[in-house]
């Protein structure tokens, strides 16, 4: 299963900061749990069809695994560092 993560910035958040801030978490997520794989973190991602800004995914090896993802200090500690960068998200998985 992917799950996708499509970020809106607030305004004067820097797109390249908040880009390697989730791509640092995301692989220490990586490194950390075997059921979490390669993770990514575009820029721009939807051909200016909408205002996202950031599009983060990565894959676990099952859909059960997403809760544990999703409540990992890791993940919980980067939602919290980016609260005031992000002005709006939308979440998704693909199986």
């Amino acid at each position: 299963m992917k799950h996708f993560t499509l970020l809106k910035l607030a305004p004067g958040a820097d797109a390249l900061e908040v880009q390697h801030k989730i791509k640092k978490a995301y692989q220490k997520l990586d490194d950390e749990l075997d059921w979490a794989n390669a993770p990514v973190v575009y820029r721009c991602c939807d051909g200016g069809t909408s205002d996202m800004d950031l599009m983060a995914i990565m894959e676990l090896d099952a859909a059960e695994q997403l809760s544990a993802f999703l409540e990992h200090p890791i993940h919980t500690k980067l939602v919290e560092k980016l609260k005031d960068e992000v002005a709006g998200s939308i979440t998704f998985d693909h199986y």
